[in-house]
């Protein structure tokens, strides 16, 4: 029986290792909704001009919280910070060092804390003279 358990256990092992790197990847999908119907999103410095919204983008994985500045015209600019919380698909992994490893390398080891964000922007004051 001893025989047969220990090669098992050391195939499903291998076989899982680095899950949330294998399952979910290195970017996951969050949605932006907002008060205004176009805007230009700054993602972690990538810009994503004349967005739509609801607007479907993928975010990095990672420990670093994804900064996300909307901007629109007649609209204060307005920032949104994307924290990033445990993956549990990640905890799959259990006890293979190696999958953890693999895991927190390339961030899959967390995903963004909600799935869709609401960005609610300001207008603009009219200056007085």
């Amino acid at each position: 029986m001893k025989r047969f358990l220990i090669p098992a256990f050391m195939l499903c092992s291998l076989t899982f290792s680095s899950c949330a790197t294998v399952f979910c990847g290195t970017k996951a999908q969050v949605t932006f909704e907002s008060n205004v119907s176009e805007a230009t999103l700054t993602i972690d410095g990538r810009k994503h001009k004349n967005v739509t919204f609801p607007y479907t983008t993928d975010v990095e994985r990672g420990f670093d919280e994804t900064i996300v500045k909307a901007e629109a015209e007649g609209y204060e600019t307005t920032m949104v910070y994307v924290d990033k919380v445990l993956n549990p698909v990640s905890i799959i992994n259990l006890n293979d060092v190696l999958g953890w490893a693999i895991d927190v390398a390339t961030g899959a080891v967390t995903k963004p804390e909600y799935k869709v964000y609401e960005i609610e922007l300001m207008k603009l004051k009219p200056i007085e003279e």
